[in-house]
């Protein structure tokens, strides 16, 4: 039997914990930071941008009910995408292709057609946090049962045409405009959910290799890609990307986007891997992969229940855990859904609706802080539950986590480094800590044991 002595405590309390293991009762988990196996992938995007909730009018109490510039900025978030913005729709005012260009029956070249007041501000805030944008051309969710926006376009070529010009007032100056350079433009999303798209799927697809096809003409180094599947079925994708040679001739898909909710993050990495290889198998080998909506759902029948644990410290180690599966899949891109005020206290995790931090704000810091190292290395993994993820930099990184809402028991594991000596800042999140705790250990030998208690995770930095 061997000896492991654990030091815990904050600056005010230390505590030791002294544990007796046989060596052969702990899972081993390898660890070397001269393995570089790839480059931490930027996946801590999110929907929707820091400033929301609009008042209306700058006479109002505030403009915005929500501003979380701040936080996106100490997070890096590397991309927004811009989809249910303002929900429910928008106002009429943000981003959907009725708010910026309300009739259809006016003349795409005049400037006077087009109102781009509020989205203007909502780009802009997102500009200002340092992010990216991923600006979705389409509509918003309409749960009214009216369907007033989400019909198929009467002429799909003038539809391509005012998105055309939404791309050169944000690009070119346009229209008292911007050249704010936005890569990334999204046709549509989850034409295959009736909540979204009246038409037949056979409709979608003409929309998108018109739209595409002339997006591209006009903007050949934009990329221009969809379709924002909601279900990410074998037959549903292959369908899709057929379609864009149905007529014989090709359609640009820069990069292929889709979405997933789930309660098990090993589910990203597989829809991830079918993915990759319906792209490939197709022609689209340089095709991004972007996951651009992904969160905790059990089940659709109880979003109560869903919300509930995405609150706690059990839905942050979903969102670690997430993280890390994806870092090691074929996703190139991935947007976490959603960070705006109407929706915050249902679907956010990182923080509520009057702006105050939750445990999934850490989920993202961890992985923003391994992001920042640059370099992924080997970090050998195998137990059920257990996630992890390791980064080389100035300072090296691990995070771990342990993920399973069906079960309470704790895990122990056996870090083995290349190397000793080794001086530990250790954090850990979890129901007892829900904001961390931070305690620092020197590491003598090339391992230690870690107690990870269900729905914890951890984040270890070394120097």
């Amino acid at each position: 039997a061997g000896l492991c002595v654990l030091w815990r405590g904050t600056l005010k309390v230390m505590a030791m914990e002294v544990i007796y293991f046989s060596r052969g009762d702990i899972p081993e988990i390898t660890v070397d930071f001269n393995d570089v196996v790839g480059e931490m992938k930027p996946l801590h995007g999110i929907n929707n941008g820091p400033k929301s909730g609009y008042a209306g009018t700058e006479e109002a109490s505030g403009e915005w009910k929500l501003d979380m510039t701040e936080w996106y900025q100490s997070l890096n978030i590397p991309i927004v995408r811009t989809h249910d913005s303002e929900y429910p729709y928008g106002q009429d005012k943000f981003i959907d292709i009725h708010c910026i260009f309300p009739d259809m029956e006016r003349d795409v070249d005049d400037p006077a057609a087009y109102h781009f007041e509020e989205s203007d501000k909502y780009i802009e805030a997102i500009m200002e946090s340092g992010s990216q944008v991923l600006f979705r051309l389409g509509e918003s969710i309409d749960h009214s049962g009216e369907d007033k926006y989400i019909n198929p376009p009467e002429d799909y070529l003038k539809w391509a045409q005012v998105c055309e010009h939404i791309i050169r007032h944000y690009n070119e100056g346009w229209a008292d405009g911007f050249h704010y350079n936005i890569t990334y433009w999204e046709i549509w999303n989850e034409p295959d959910n009736s909540t979204m798209w009246t038409g037949s799927m056979e409709q979608f697809y003409e929309l998108y290799r018109t739209t595409a096809r002339y997006l591209k003409r006009v903007y050949p180094d934009l990329k221009i890609g969809g379709c924002a599947l909601g279900s990410t079925d074998e037959e549903g994708i292959r369908t899709f990307l057929q379609s864009l040679k149905a007529d014989g001739k090709e359609t640009p898909l820069d990069f292929f986007s889709w979405h997933t909710y789930t309660n098990n993050p090993d589910i990203y990495a597989e829809k991830a891997a079918l993915v990759r290889r319906l792209l490939d198998e197709n022609g689209y080998e340089n095709t991004e992969s972007i996951l651009d909506e992904w969160n905790y759902v059990e089940s659709w029948d109880n979003i109560e229940g869903a919300a509930e644990l995405i609150h706690s410290p059990m839905g942050a180690a979903f969102i670690a855990a997430s993280l890390t599966a994806m870092q090691k899949s074929p996703i190139d891109l991935a947007m976490y859904y959603d960070g705006q005020y109407a929706l915050a206290d249902i679907w956010c995790g990182l923080y509520d609706s009057n702006g105050q931090l939750e445990s999934g704000y850490y989920a993202f810091s961890f992985y923003d802080r391994l992001c920042r190292l640059e370099q992924q290395v080997r970090m050998d993994e195998g137990i059920s539950n257990f996630y992890c993820c390791a980064a080389a930099g100035d300072k090296d990184g691990m995070l771990l986590v342990n993920f399973d809402p069906a079960e309470e028991a704790a895990i122990f594991v056996r870090l083995t480094l290349n190397g000793s000596g080794r001086h530990a800042v250790i954090t850990r999140v979890n129901d007892r800590y829900p904001d961390g705790m931070t305690y620092e250990e020197n590491w003598f030998f090339d391992h230690a044991v870690l107690k990870i208690e269900a729905g914890e995770m951890i984040y270890i930095e070394l120097d």
